[in-house]
């Protein structure tokens, strides 16, 4: 996660979003002191019954997701990611700029 709240804050201005999602079954009385306790500001939804976990078929965690900005998924992966990975932060940016100059 560490990896995810800096993507989090260096692209925070720049119209790219980033939404967690927590599956853990405590809910926010065990999720947000968990947030706090690692500074991780990025938005966290809470999903204990693992609706939204089923809905794209993940069967492990972590999963990741990336939408474009009509909220198309235009790629996914199963496991960690590294998000500080130049690779990746070149695709965000590209996926980004396409976005800007469609609409």
């Amino acid at each position: 996660m560490p990896s995810v709240q800096r993507a989090y804050t260096d692209f925070e201005n720049k119209n790219i979003s980033f939404l967690a999602i927590s599956i853990d079954e405590g809910g926010a009385k065990e999720v947000n002191p968990f947030l706090a306790e690692n500074h991780y500001t990025m938005p966290v939804l809470l999903d204990p019954k693992a609706e939204v976990f089923t809905k794209y078929g993940l069967v492990g965690t972590p999963g990741t997701f990336i939408a474009d900005r009509q909220g198309m998924l235009v790629a996914s992966s199963f496991g960690p990611v590294d998000f500080d990975r130049p690779e990746f932060r070149k695709y965000i940016l590209d996926l980004a700029e396409d976005n800007n100059t469609r609409g």
